[in-house]
């Protein structure tokens, strides 16, 4: 529904560029030179906007399926330290994510108050008091491993959700895209001309198309759904014996 959205509204910018082109009587004695610098200049702060949001989009999703990986390896070696304890952790790691699926939020739980990894670690203290036999030690000792991997990718992605496009930076970017629109607007003659018109049309909607891009990206919203929704209903799964 979402990208439905998105590309009815693309498609509702491009014939109103078009029309406005087409029937926009203006004429003048522009330096078509203005386009050619706008261009450069406006790819160079987009391209390097869009790749830098695009890595950071792409160290988020990797540091999401390390916290799962670690969920479900914690969850697997909880087994060793019985059933009723593994299915203790089972409902605590089910709570960490339902929270996420319910409220379609992928950092809830770095934006709301949640106890899961302070639950775990007060479930294994209670388990652990007494004595082990040696695969328990084994097991008690990956289950502290992946707790302590899982806080610090959540540190990772706690530094990462500031890395957003400074304030600055993204307004100099869109006003650099309404010079270079105004430029094209008025250095190429378009009225009543169809070809011209849908070619500055294109050309239009793709500069409106980049700056949509970039702020999905800096908002994280560049996919229908959340981020590592299917990975966390593999952890859920694995928790169900479903796999």
């Amino acid at each position: 529904m979402k990208n439905f959205k998105l590309i009815l509204s693309i498609i509702i910018i491009f014939v109103v560029f078009v029309c406005l082109y087409y029937f926009t009587p203006i004429k003048g004695n522009f330096d078509k030179t203005l386009i050619t610098i706008s261009t450069f200049v406006f790819t160079i702060c987009a391209g390097f906007f869009i790749s830098r949001q695009g890595s950071r989009y792409s160290e988020i999703r990797k540091s999401i399926s390390n916290i799962d990986g670690n969920f479900s390896s914690l969850y697997r070696s909880s087994g060793h330290l019985g059933i009723e304890t593994q299915e203790k952790m089972g409902q605590l790691i089910k709570i960490y994510y339902k929270n996420i699926l319910e409220s379609k939020l992928w950092n809830y739980n770095l934006t709301h108050k949640t106890t899961t990894l302070t639950d775990l670690h007060k479930l294994l203290d209670s388990v652990t008091r007494g004595t082990l036999s040696p695969i328990e030690n084994i097991a008690a000792s990956r289950v502290m491993l992946s707790l302590g991997n899982i806080q610090l990718e959540r540190k990772n992605l706690v530094a990462l959700c500031e890395e957003r496009v400074p304030f600055f930076q993204l307004i100099t970017t869109y006003f650099l895209s309404f010079t270079l629109l105004f430029a094209l607007f008025v250095a190429i003659p378009s009225n009543h001309l169809l070809v011209e018109s849908f070619l500055k049309g294109v050309f239009s909607t793709s500069v409106i198309i980049i700056l949509i891009l970039l702020k999905q990206l800096d908002k994280l919203e560049l996919f229908e759904g959340i981020i590592g929704e299917h990975s966390a209903r593999d952890v859920i799964d694995i928790i169900d014996n479903k796999k």
